[in-house]
């Protein structure tokens, strides 16, 4: 995978699968965009090029059939939803320009399955520049995997390589426009020129929680006895569960404990896990919280797998878990979320918190509404922090610790070095 604005990483597409053309028809690809308008670029650079090779290109079919047989189709699949369509095939290169736009990986990874055939070399090729809703997830697989340039050995013997590159590297746009970097420099956010210009994959773009930092996360200490327990939970089955175990001191200050975070699982399962998380979470004693905020929908009654005509929250209490109704109003809780982070009134447990904190800072906002996360992104480590914040979280300035109590948790946070969070893109 190659990443960077300007660098030329479209054109290196539409080339690596002219690379192999020769071996006639048992090389057939496919390259894909999310959205069908997303392919007009592909489709204008292709000309340039591919007619040079001996290509013919199928209007009707958005195909490229070259005289040695080969065939390259344009494709858009906005997620593993549309993966029935292309269940027959049989291909030897696949290819993904902008896998930033996808909210995760799962598309790309069924695709995965579609390799198959006589041709030889046969690969997948992505591209992305860091932002939008799959941003975390590229990240992750690709860029912390390892080592720029280096193959990364998968499970199951497939290889993959993080390939950095920068819009200098693109000789014939710096020859033809040598104002292109300026003008990217004028953009004016750090950020994002870090992000355009130097391919930084720490620089989220348009983040929605961009006063989230490293200065959340605080060291553990064991909660005292009369602090409350709280619980938040963001409900999924096939998506993922997010259970968040918080408390609050005396000055409102909020401290994420531990966290439950899994999918592809029963309702019974969640609450298995949840139930064994409070009771053994080495902070609290094994207290249980006096209140579990959730989604409302939890409430509602549906047909289950592993029982009939009973809702979610119905099978969380069979198993000692009661739950309470959450604010579900989306923009006034990230309004809250990002009133405690400007305040420094919420942190979190390093090294119990993973997931929160992996997610929450590179959780884009919405592009039709701004004033929202994307719903296509991982929020569901968010979504149980809303709650929480809605339920647990009073907006008013910080008071000075008027007790020992407090200065437990005090202490903590004041051996932290301490800085302005700066907020471009707060709510």
């Amino acid at each position: 995978m190659a990443a960077q604005r300007g660098e030329g990483k479209t054109a290196w597409l539409i080339g690596d699968y002219a690379a192999d053309i020769d071996q006639g028809s048992d090389w057939v690809g496919v390259l894909f965009r999310r959205s069908y308008p997303e392919l007009d670029d592909i489709i204008a650079q292709t000309h340039e090029f591919y007619p040079q090779l001996g290509g013919e290109y199928k209007v009707g079919a958005h195909e490229w059939h070259f005289k040695t047989g080969a065939i390259l189709r344009l494709r858009h699949a906005e997620n593993e939803l549309d993966f029935p369509r292309y269940q027959g095939w049989s291909l030897s290169w696949v290819g993904f320009d902008e896998l930033t736009n996808w909210s995760d990986l799962k598309f790309y990874q069924m695709m995965k399955s579609r390799l198959r055939g006589p041709a030889k070399r046969k690969r997948f090729r992505c591209t992305a520049n860091p932002g939008g809703v799959g941003h975390d997830a590229v990240k992750q697989y690709f860029i912390n995997a390892g080592p720029p340039r280096t193959l990364i050995h998968g499970d199951n013997g497939a290889t993959r390589m993080f390939i950095p590159a920068r819009v200098q590297d693109n000789k014939i746009l710096m020859q033809n426009d040598p104002d292109y970097v300026d003008r990217l420099r004028e953009v004016g956010d750090p950020d994002l020129v870090r992000a355009w210009l130097e391919g930084d994959w720490d620089s989220i773009v348009g983040a929605y929680f961009s006063l989230w930092t490293k200065d959340v996360q605080v060291p553990s200490f064991v909660i005292p006895e009369h602090w409350p327990l709280i619980g938040a939970l963001d409900y999924g089955e096939s998506a993922p569960s997010a259970f968040l175990l918080a408390t609050t001191d005396y000055d409102g200050n909020v401290y994420v404990i531990a966290e439950y975070y899994q999918g592809n699982a029963t309702a019974s399962q969640h609450a298995y896990e949840i139930n064994k998380l409070i009771e053994t979470c080495p902070f609290t004693g094994g207290r249980r919280p006096s209140v579990i905020v959730c989604d409302p929908s939890m409430f509602v009654r549906r047909r289950l797998s592993e029982v009939i005509n009973n809702s979610p929250a119905d099978i969380f209490r069979q198993n000692g878990l009661y739950l309470t109704r959450g604010a579900n109003e989306r923009i006034a809780g990230w309004r809250v979320v990002n009133d405690a982070l400007l305040k420094q009134r919420v942190y979190a447990f390093a090294g119990w918190t993973d997931n929160l904190c992996r997610t929450m800072p590179s959780l884009p906002r919405d592009r039709r509404n701004p004033e929202d996360v994307d719903t296509k992104s991982e929020d569901h480590a968010a979504d149980a922090l809303r709650y929480l914040m809605m339920y647990a979280y009073r907006a008013r300035e910080p008071k000075k610790a008027s007790n020992k109590d407090h200065k437990l948790g005090a202490n903590v946070i004041n051996s932290l070095k301490k800085k302005k969070r700066g907020a471009r893109y707060a709510a």
